[in-house]
């Protein structure tokens, strides 16, 4: 296992220097009612703008633009500028995108988006699903799940929709039994028995890869963990690997108002590509997986 990578990542720091140079000036940005024009043929598929417009999609780890940048290249001669904005944490893009801060973003699953939109009241659309990526769990201490002991300390994500998925996990690693009635997302309290007396600390999801030296094990979402450098065949300990519904399928949002904008849903063509496809073999082992076949 890995034991050298940097705790820090430098991940907060480069993200909040990212989120605050979102902004962009001059003729070149349009709002998002000014795209409804921007491309479309009286077949209805887009084509190149002889207007250019830019487009912010809100994002939250850096392993992302390994993805989005090639897309952004292609479809920079169409007319259609991407702007990646970095934020901090899951907390924040929504609000952007509902406030019109960015015109898009591309951060969680579904799960987490119904919630969010419940919860917050966002008026935002989901327009394309985009790829799965697996919550595993890692630990510097132990590494399989069967050391674990009474006592030991295991981290999981804090938000409802993050954390239920992380206790599902350990469900399926033997750890816990949650209650049948538990719902799509179950917390602590749900628990119905502990196969291992274990404590749970609950963080912010994008804080907990820090805290590995400090905890007996901790479940990581994977962009996260990849953005840190975890390798997850390399380093995990338990593995996600069944998806019953498309609960933790990531997905691509926009405002509702603009979710038939041409220049959007072309950008959405574009991700679905195999150009993509081959991207989330080469750069991501295949630990990537489309979301949209």
């Amino acid at each position: 296992m890995k034991k050298n990578i940097l705790r820090t990542c430098a991940l907060t720091a480069a993200l909040v220097l990212g989120l605050t140079a979102c902004g962009s000036s001059g003729n070149t940005q349009t709002t998002a009612a000014d795209t409804k024009s921007a491309a479309a043929t009286e077949s209805g598929e887009t084509t190149a703008s002889q207007e250019e417009v830019t487009v912010r999609i809100g994002l939250t780890g850096t392993i992302y633009e390994d993805i989005w940048n090639p897309i952004a290249e292609e479809l920079k001669d169409e007319g259609i500028n991407i702007e990646l904005v970095q934020f901090s944490d899951f907390s924040l893009p929504n609000a952007a995108l509902d406030s019109g801060e960015i015109e898009m973003n591309a951060f969680q699953h579904h799960a987490y988006f119904n919630n969010e939109v419940e919860t917050k009241g966002y008026d935002i659309s989901a327009i394309g699903d985009t790829f799965v990526i697996a919550m595993n769990l890692y630990s510097d201490k132990i590494t399989d799940v069967s050391e674990l002991k009474d006592g030991d300390t295991i981290a999981i994500p804090g938000d409802a929709s993050n954390g239920g998925r992380a206790l599902k996990l350990l469900e399926s690693a033997g750890i816990i039994d949650i209650k049948e009635d538990a719902g799509a997302n179950p917390e602590i309290s749900d628990i119905e028995k502990y196969n291992v007396q274990v404590e749970f600390v609950e963080a912010d999801a994008s804080n907990i890869y820090s805290m590995l030296p400090d905890v007996t094990a901790a479940v990581i979402n994977g962009n996260y963990a990849l953005d840190c450098g975890l390798d997850p065949q390399e380093d995990g300990i338990f593995f996600e690997k069944d998806y019953d519904d498309d609960s933790y399928f990531c997905l691509i949002a926009v405002r509702s108002e603009d979710k038939d904008n041409p220049v959007y849903k072309r950008i959405v063509e574009a991700f679905q590509s195999e150009s993509t496809k081959q991207i989330f073999q080469d750069v991501f082992k295949g630990f990537f997986v489309p979301a949209w076949e």
